[in-house]
């Protein structure tokens, strides 16, 4: 028969015999095939030194070394052997020694001769697999379901000898017919000692059952216990030709690393193998351990640097603090200053040459030029948008006009709002939030750009998303009887007028003022007049006085909401950033905000060089109301209604004052 195990054969012709190709056994062919004419005294002193499945093995190798060792002779080569297994039970006397050995030693199936089968059923005497289970089983799930097993019904064997057991159980079709059979033929007389003797006999199995349990489990733990000392010499073994190639720093961040998980290395097969580690086994492995440690090596520069870049910014930061004292809010953001040259050599420099703060002190010179050409880009960007959408004259300064102080937002409009209304005017439009807030990161995140957008939350952007509202303020400032291209905005909050809009937004009992800046915010929330373009009027002369006086109480409501309501006041002495992170806790009130001065700073009477307003908040210029008495709608509910953003004071008078206004 040919070998199962075998890998190929060949065939030299169509007519010729397959050729067995014979399988690489480790050592020489036939070494032992003269130990049975060795002499007895010598077999028998190896013997003492073998352990039970030794000499099972070693009784299935021949038809001499099967008769030597399976004669009752041989017992005491059999005892020798199991005082070599440390706890093993004493044979008992229902087998006989090599079946014992067999039992306890031999784990294949005893049915189908499956391998590795580690559960012995003492009961029967033998091992079986999953499979054989079903076969050589009865389930017996009731006393009444025995009759669904065969053609002969044959009750259970416990209950047939007056044993109480539970449902659900199963029995061995041999052992249940051996006793069944061996029950018919004993006489009834003898039927009583038939039962004592049974039921003594499986009491002493099950006694025998137990004590090879716990000898079993006890070497099953040994075994374990062997396997692991044995992988983890082997280990650290691996671990030491590491630490000799130069890896003992990152075996040590990969140690803390994953200290509560599993170690990288332990992922290699190779690695966990349950054997001492050779020179051959770690030249098989050792492409695969470096490149795991490569990889680590990698994580750990790159957290390292990045500790590292997160302690200097905090250092930059504190440095930054007398500068923007002096040059104000408006100023570049710092993830603007990190991408600095200057700056990017001393915060992205190795982490074996620490920067001090010296360092960082000589480059506030460098803030102040950056500072200044930053604000001389973006100006001169926001120029070439207003006047695309007006004409100016050339020798006119651009941003002391009243016609550029707004700007919009494509970005705001289309993610928050989905209409034109999120305006901000110069210079805070050069700090608005969407140029540099950014929820994809384009840098890869191994190169310091990707580190500072995801440590300061987002990159710095164009001003490519702004677009000028000239065109939309210029009707307003026309309305006022003013050139656009020429009237600044200091002029222009000189003016004594105030203008109402005619269009479809106006009702019936409401009359509404707005200052220019109001004018030109209602005109670009153009979705309050509908479709079409709001158009203005001035307020006559002789209402004006009603009108300063409800504008001078929207104002201190405002100033007083603004200080002690609205957090988005910041301090001056505190590091700034403005990612998300410290945003969310550095905004403050305005009185809690003194609080801090106090107890952080010692800073009893704050000016304002001590704290500012986020410039970035921007705050709509209300208009106000003049409501006729009667009309069926209290003010909340109406300024609710007509639009959210519309928070003005409201003043109720009589009908003669509509009266006088029309006449």
């Amino acid at each position: 028969m040919a070998n199962k195990r075998t890998k190929a054969v060949v065939k030299t012709n169509k007519d010729a015999q397959p050729l067995i190709q014979p399988r690489h056994l480790r050592g020489r062919r036939g070494s032992l095939r003269d130990m049975p004419a060795m002499p007895l005294d010598i077999l028998f002193e190896v013997f003492v030194y073998l352990e039970p499945m030794d000499l099972l093995n070693l009784a299935r190798t021949s038809k001499p070394f099967k008769q030597l060792l399976v004669d009752r002779t041989a017992a005491r080569f059999w005892r020798a052997a199991r005082e070599n297994i440390k706890g093993l039970p004493d044979c008992p006397s229902f087998l006989s020694e090599p079946a014992y050995a067999n039992l306890c030693f031999d784990a294949h199936c005893h049915n189908c001769l499956k391998p590795n089968i580690q559960t012995v059923h003492w009961e029967v005497k033998a091992r079986y697999c999953q499979p054989c289970m079903n076969e050589v089983y009865y389930c017996f799930v009731s006393p009444e379901s025995i009759d669904a097993y065969g053609d002969n019904p044959l009750p259970d064997p416990d209950n047939l000898l007056g044993w109480d057991v539970p449902y659900s159980i199963r029995r061995h079709k041999l052992s249940v017919k051996a006793i069944m059979e061996a029950w018919r033929q004993t006489p009834a007389e003898n039927r009583a000692e038939f039962r004592i003797e049974y039921t003594a006999r499986r009491k002493q199995l099950l006694a025998f059952a137990s004590d090879y349990e716990k000898w079993f489990e006890m070497r099953k733990k040994a075994r374990s216990k062997e396997i692991e000392e044995t992988r983890q010499d082997r280990f650290n073994s691996v671990e030491q030709r590491l630490r000799d190639l130069g890896y003992g720093e990152d075996l040590d961040y990969a140690c803390r690393l994953y200290r509560s998980g599993i170690h990288p290395l332990l992922k290699i097969p190779r690695v966990v193998q349950a054997r001492p580690l050779t020179t051959r086994g770690w030249k098989n492995m050792e492409a695969e351990v470096l490149g795991v440690m490569d990889g680590i090596r990698a994580t750990r520069l790159q957290k390292e640097r990045l500790a590292a870049i997160t302690r200097r910014i905090k250092k930059l930061g504190e440095a930054l603090v007398p500068w923007r004292r002096t040059v104000g809010p408006i100023t570049p953001y710092t993830q603007e200053l990190l991408l600095m040259p200057e700056v990017s050599s001393l915060i992205d420099a190795p982490t074996t040459s620490e920067p001090t703060e010296e360092d960082f002190s000589t480059l506030e010179k460098g803030f102040y030029n950056f500072s200044s050409q930053w604000r001389n880009r973006g100006c001169s960007k926001l120029s070439q948008m207003v006047r695309s959408k007006i004409a100016l004259p050339s020798d006119v300064d651009v941003f002391s006009l009243a016609v550029s102080q707004y700007f919009y937002c494509v970005r705001c409009a289309k993610v928050r709002y989905g209409y034109d209304s999120d305006a901000a005017t110069y210079p805070n439009i050069l700090v608005h939030r969407c140029l540099w807030e950014s929820r994809s990161f384009p840098a890869p995140e191994d190169t310091y750009e990707g580190i500072i957008a995801r440590l300061e939350g987002g990159v710095p952007r164009t001003l490519d998303t702004l677009q000028s509202l000239a065109d939309k303020a210029r009707p307003v400032i026309e309305a006022c009887d003013q050139d656009p291209a020429r009237v600044t905005v200091d002029e222009m909050d000189a003016l004594d007028i105030r203008l109402r809009c005619t269009g479809s937004c106006q009702e019936d009992g409401v009359y509404t003022v707005y200052t220019w800046c109001a004018a030109i915010e209602h005109t670009i929330c153009g979705y309050e007049c509908g479709t079409g373009q709001p158009s203005w009027e001035k307020v006559p002369l002789e209402y004006l006085a009603d009108v300063a006086t409800l504008e001078e109480i929207a104002r201190l409501n405002r100033e007083a909401r603004r200080m002690d309501f609205i957090e988005h006041w910041f301090c001056s002495h505190c590091p700034r950033t403005f990612n998300f992170k410290w945003y969310s806790y550095a905004k403050r009130t305005r009185s809690s905000l003194v609080e801090h001065l106090r107890k952080e700073h010692d800073i009893d009477n704050p000016t304002e060089l001590d704290m500012y307003y986020d410039p970035r908040q921007y705050d709509r210029v209300k208009p106000v109301y003049f409501i006729r008495k009667g009309l069926d709608l209290n003010p909340h509910r109406f300024l609710r209604a007509q639009t959210a953003s519309r928070m003005g004071e409201v003043k109720w008078v009589d009908a003669s004052w509509f009266d006088s206004l029309q006449a």
